[in-house]
């Protein structure tokens, strides 16, 4: 039975500790950390998780100090839910401690955080897998399947869409910090970018529009250049109101078919057949990233699924994005 402990318990880290009961048989919290010790008796709201209720947090020993933490607890692996901009510094103290670490996405706020984060992964030989849970989701991978296989034949055009409200439930306001957060491309852009680098590989260059509506960086639309691949498209928006609330979405055009996400449901358009809704599994894409995660540290296995690598290739791409939504020119990657 792996031990481990969560830092940053809002949103994401009460739903990280949710969904580690349902591995019970794998793995249980021993501590629980964050500055704001309130969170301990409540539960906070985001898009989300809109009827998240309290943890009980009877089993485990809470700090407000993950430093003291890390010094006190004997620990097979810890997840880091904090702002963005403590990832690296927190996952490299973790790991340095010869501690597995489970990072939420972003990977880093920096390029150079995310390069400190891999050296001290392996300088310890420890895992270090990032939050990236699309290439976990039934509804993303079977987009990834139709590709691989070429069922439809290639690839032509894919767009993909992730639009909500602003993230105001973070602690002191941090999401609307730029240099906390990174903006709407950073931390919800994140996503799909990541999802499409997974699936088709880095793009050759980034041509982007985007900026400030009501926050900074708060919106980005980029079209994605892939040599003789397909014509690439996505949108990140977290400038829109309470009662729009929050939608993901993707359209793909392959050479005999047509594949598209609405509400949670995948549909299918063969050229040669009729519209038929995608038989998918109900995994939950929260859990089973942690699921592989603890089977990893387990099995000693390499993180195939989430190399760290591979998620700094995301976030090199955003930074590309918003290099070019600056400078109204594409950027080569």
């Amino acid at each position: 039975m792996l031990q481990g402990a969560i830092i940053g318990f809002g949103g994401l880290g009460k739903s990280h500790f949710d969904g580690i009961q349902k591995l019970a048989d794998m793995a249980k919290i021993v501590a629980v950390c964050d500055v704001d010790s309130s969170k301990f008796e409540k539960a906070v709201t985001t898009n989300l998780h809109k009827n998240a209720k309290q943890a009980d947090l009877s089993g485990c020993r809470l700090y407000t100090n993950a430093y003291d933490m890390l010094e006190k607890e004997t620990l097979d692996f810890v997840i880091i839910a904090t702002p963005t901009y403590l990832h690296a510094e927190l996952a490299v103290a973790a790991l340095d401690k010869g501690i597995h670490v489970l990072s939420e996405k972003p990977m880093s706020r920096t390029l150079d955080g995310c390069r400190q984060m891999i050296e001290a992964a392996k300088r310890n030989q420890k895992l270090l897998s990032i939050g990236q849970c699309l290439r976990f989701s039934p509804q993303y991978l079977k987009l990834k399947e139709l590709v691989d296989s070429q069922e439809y034949g290639k690839l032509l055009r894919l767009e993909m869409n992730r639009l909500s409200q602003p993230p105001t439930w973070g602690y002191q306001n941090w999401f609307m910090d730029f240099s906390k957060c990174g903006g709407a491309a950073l931390d919800l852009h994140v996503h799909d970018v990541d999802f499409m680098q997974y699936m088709l590989g880095m793009p050759q260059s980034v041509s982007a529009k985007g900026g400030s509506q009501k926050w900074v960086f708060d919106h980005i639309s980029t079209q994605y250049t892939y040599e003789n691949g397909p014509a690439v498209r996505i949108t990140g928006d977290w400038s829109l109101n309470l009662a729009f609330g929050f939608r993901a979405d993707y359209f793909a055009v392959f050479e005999r078919g047509v594949c598209y996400l609405k509400d949670d449901a995948v549909y299918l358009c063969p050229d040669d057949g009729e519209k038929q809704t995608a038989e998918l599994d109900n995994a939950d894409m929260y859990v089973e990233e942690k699921r592989y995660f603890f089977r990893c540290i387990q099995e000693h296995k390499t993180n195939d699924r989430i190399a760290p690598e591979s998620a700094m290739q995301s976030i090199q791409i955003i930074m590309a994005e918003m290099e070019s939504a600056k400078s109204g020119q594409p950027v080569l990657l």
